[in-house]
């Protein structure tokens, strides 16, 4: 394998070529994934130490990748990071036990970063990658947007509006159905937009997989690079949702969706915005909308 001399290009073979490492070294690849804003600031013994790893494990992993030394490897990683506070589910959890005695919702307001994970999607890079998702999905006959938990609020928002704009999107989990049963019934023709955050959800992880199986194109998002729906993927977002709660915000994540929708009237085109307007224009019709507060009873 040539050397790969680029980040991106370097942490992206990482992700498609994981599930084929051995077990260790898949623990070095997560890892890296994971932590990649302090692998060009530590030493080979100390990043050995927090990937619960051999040191020589560390080496093997880079020569794999295509790398003579760990300090070529290593040195990918130094133009464009500076050391950050890593966000976790385990990590928020203590940072709450420590505010015992405390109003941890005021500490919550003071601390809170979902705005300023907003910047990654203000990019040039991104904005490609969102127009070339909301192409691929334009294409397919289906798109299905999986999300459970804090995700599902997220995927059915987003379905719901995107319904307006063209045909085939559908939510899961759907009713009674599990994300598989829906899913069986997919094509190569069809497109699943996928998420889940960590600590990733099971039934994602096992939804994503049988929808590789079936060879639907797979939209990965995540809050980790590492996380196991991203290796299969066709389109990756890698979005952080930082939080002094318990859980991911969806602030960053609904803002990807919304520049989502953005581009896919963009591809669609003035035939949306016609529709669109009739839709409303029949709501107003049928009086669906309160317009003038005298009509409202208190």
């Amino acid at each position: 394998m040539d050397k790969i001399k680029e980040l991106n290009d370097l942490l992206a073979e990482i992700q498609s070529t994981g599930d084929k490492f051995s077990p260790e070294l898949k623990k070095v690849a997560r890892f890296v994934l994971e932590n990649h804003h302090v692998v060009g600031f530590s030493s080979i013994r100390h990043l050995a130490s927090l990937a619960k790893v051999n040191h020589s494990t560390m080496v093997r992993f880079a020569k794999l990748i295509g790398f003579s030394t760990f300090s070529e490897f290593r040195e990918v990683f130094r133009p464009q990071y500076r050391l950050v506070e890593s966000n976790s589910f385990m990590s928020t959890t203590s940072e709450m036990n420590q505010q015992e005695g405390k109003d941890f919702a005021l500490s919550s307001v003071s601390n809170w970063k979902s705005v300023s994970d907003l910047a990654v999607l203000d990019s040039p890079d991104m904005h490609e990658t969102i127009r070339i998702a909301a192409r691929d999905i334009l294409q397919a006959e289906t798109c299905y947007v999986l999300g459970v938990g804090v995700a599902n609020s997220v995927a059915k928002n987003f379905t719901y509006l995107a319904d307006m704009i063209a045909p085939g999107f559908t939510s899961l989990p759907s009713g009674g159905d599990l994300p598989i049963d829906v899913l069986g019934r997919g094509t190569k023709k069809d497109i699943l937009i996928a998420m889940t955050f960590k600590p990733y959800r099971r039934e994602v992880i096992e939804a994503v997989k049988f929808a590789d199986s079936l060879g639907i194109p797979i939209i990965a998002i995540s809050n980790s690079p590492a996380c196991p729906i991203m290796a299969s993927a066709r389109t990756r977002f890698v979005i952080p949702t930082s939080s002094p709660h318990f859980f991911p915000s969806m602030v960053p994540i609904t803002a990807l969706f919304e520049l989502l929708l953005g581009y896919l009237i963009s591809e669609i085109g003035n035939e949306v915005i016609v529709d669109l307007r009739k839709m409303h224009t029949r709501r107003h019709t049928f009086g669906i909308y309160v317009e003038e507060a005298d009509e409202l009873e208190y």
